[in-house]
């Protein structure tokens, strides 16, 4: 559903006083960047800076860039580049409220949630990842580099979820997407994001 300039823009008061970077998306593309809203004119809406000069050229050719700022989204058909500030141009966005068929949860980066992935060709070695968010339906998690293990399509036959003040559980996943996040820093690192296959079974 569409929503009004004028509502977006008072709730996107509460997004610029918190200072937290949003992800934004181009289209297209396996990568995303952090950039932290700075302000909103009646011209543009404006975030620092996050893209790399070397990959600039290639991410403003995408036709479409969405990021999620709360419980709205924003997508423009165009995105400027001027030094240090991303512009989205008013007259290119449309605002959408978020309508996610379920709650997906981000842990904090101090909380100590993490994943241990048996693998796949070597039942003796496991895997340990930091736990970056949870769904009913799926999860995702950081890794620094992108492997041949880390690909859509790989299924993970047990993974060891362990959450803050919950029991931990073993679910079986399939990974659907993996994106490189560009961070304000100009670190990156990439996200994994994997689907639940079946019921989960708790631990003993």
């Amino acid at each position: 559903m569409q929503i009004s300039k004028v509502a977006f823009s008072e709730a996107f008061q509460e997004i610029l006083t918190s200072k937290q970077p949003i992800i934004l998306s181009p289209k297209g593309k396996s990568m995303s960047f952090l950039c932290t809203p700075v302000s909103q004119t009646d011209e543009a809406i404006i975030f620092k800076n996050s893209i790399p000069i070397d990959i600039l050229p290639e991410v403003v050719t995408s036709t479409e860039f969405t990021a999620t700022c709360g419980d709205y989204q924003i997508v423009s058909a165009a995105l400027f580049a001027h030094g240090t500030d991303i512009r989205f141009p008013t007259h290119h966005i449309s605002i959408l409220r978020q309508s996610r068929k379920e709650d997906r949860y981000i842990f904090p980066a101090e909380a100590n949630a993490k994943l241990h992935i048996t693998h796949p060709f070597d039942a003796g070695t496991i895997l340990k990842r930091r736990l970056y968010d949870i769904s009913t339906g799926g999860l995702s998690f950081r890794s620094h580099a992108q492997t041949r293990l880390m690909q859509p399509g790989r299924i993970f036959q047990h993974v060891k979820i362990c959450q803050p003040n919950k029991p931990d559980e073993t679910r079986s996943c399939r990974v659907v997407y993996v994106k490189k996040i560009f961070e304000e820093s100009s670190h990156s690192y990439h996200q994994v994001g994997v689907q639940f296959l079946e019921l989960s079974q708790g631990e003993t």
